[in-house]
């Protein structure tokens, strides 16, 4: 049996969401990293000197190969991750 990791950056508000929709995809667990901070490619915004974030979880889900594909196009749908730079 092979397994593969899939790692998303998720926000916060929505980590219950990709949570369950991992699960009826086929994901029989997950570890979930709270408080999580990324770098990207566009600037973060300011507001007088202070970065305005979102809180993010870093969700890591050890799949066996063969789900593998169908997971993560479910996460990445639920997580909106295609939506706006900086998801996923």
């Amino acid at each position: 049996m092979r397994f593969k990791l899939i790692l998303a950056f998720v926000e916060d508000s929505k980590t219950e969401k990709v949570l369950d929709a991992a699960r009826e995809a086929g994901a029989t667990g997950a570890t979930v990293i709270n408080n999580a901070r990324g770098e990207g490619l566009n600037k973060k915004q300011t507001f007088f000197g202070l970065t305005l974030e979102v809180q993010k979880d870093v969700v890591l889900f050890v799949v066996e190969e063969h789900l593998s594909r169908h997971i993560l196009e479910t996460i990445s749908q639920v997580g909106e991750f295609d939506q706006t730079s900086g998801r996923g």
